[in-house]
């Protein structure tokens, strides 16, 4: 069947653009919610530690979808570099979360590491300098090296994904971790596009197809890791749940007659 379509082709670039952005916000902010209520009541009072990085990777993803909305529906060029510093925010302190998951220890203390505590701000105010100097100067090398921390970092936060399910399995901090990493995966395959793009002759239409694919697969493991997550509380729940159990009985309870 042949099908045509005779919507002008820029403007079909841009609805699908703004539709990957609405997915990527929403799926940023369900998770956000299930997020919240797992370290509120499902984890264990000593795993609650350090999950802050994870709530601010995730706010990144919100952030981004906000100043993309913003950058096509309201024309506003100056929106462009937060939507690249939510990229950068986004991977590292997810990053930051997963590697904070793998060094969690039963009781809440913190597993030894070979880095002490005040390297993960360093890196933080690093990565903070590197966005404000892509804002400000803005001159032709300062994107790639930003492109390429973001590489970086996410070949960071998969070496301490794989660590952490290692560690953790059977816990719910190994499934979390590996319905985080898919999601790391897809944003860097995205920003690796992106960099290839800028520095070859590749088609920029091939460019937009794999932006709105990555960005798409993106929102969906979003809304897969905030499942996942929904699971486990229901995991919790049927541990208590009376439909479900047969001839249970406290020890030294006598049956009725």
């Amino acid at each position: 069947m042949d099908v045509r379509f005779t919507a002008d082709p820029a403007t079909t670039i841009v609805y699908a653009q703004l539709l990957a952005y609405v997915v990527i916000g929403a799926a940023a902010v369900v998770l956000l919610y299930y997020l919240a209520q797992y370290v509120k009541h499902v984890l264990a009072d000593g795993a609650t530690t350090d999950w802050w990085y994870l709530f601010v990777g995730v706010g990144a993803g919100v952030v981004y979808a906000a100043a993309g909305i913003g950058t096509l529906t309201l024309e506003a060029p100056w929106l462009e570099p937060f939507v690249d510093g939510a990229i950068l925010f986004f991977i590292l302190f997810l990053a930051l979360g997963i590697r904070a998951m793998y060094l969690t220890e039963p009781g809440g203390r913190r597993r030894s590491s070979r880095l002490p505590v005040w390297v993960d701000y360093a890196v933080i105010a690093v990565f903070v300098a590197a966005w404000w100097g892509t804002y400000l100067v803005d001159v032709a090398w300062t994107r790639p090296v930003v492109a390429v921390g973001w590489i970086l970092t996410s070949a960071w936060a998969v070496f301490y994904g794989v660590q952490a399910v290692r560690r953790h399995e059977g816990t719910t901090l190994s499934a979390l971790t590996r319905h985080l990493l898919p999601t790391v995966v897809g944003v860097v395959l995205v920003v690796f596009v992106d960099l290839i793009v800028g520095f070859s002759a590749v088609s920029a239409a091939a460019a937009e197809a794999a932006w709105l694919v990555g960005t798409t697969l993106v929102g969906a493991f979003l809304f897969n890791t905030a499942v996942a997550i929904r699971q486990q509380g229901g995991e919790l729940e049927r541990m208590y749940d009376w439909t479900t159990w047969r001839d249970q009985r406290f020890e030294g309870e006598v049956e009725d007659e």
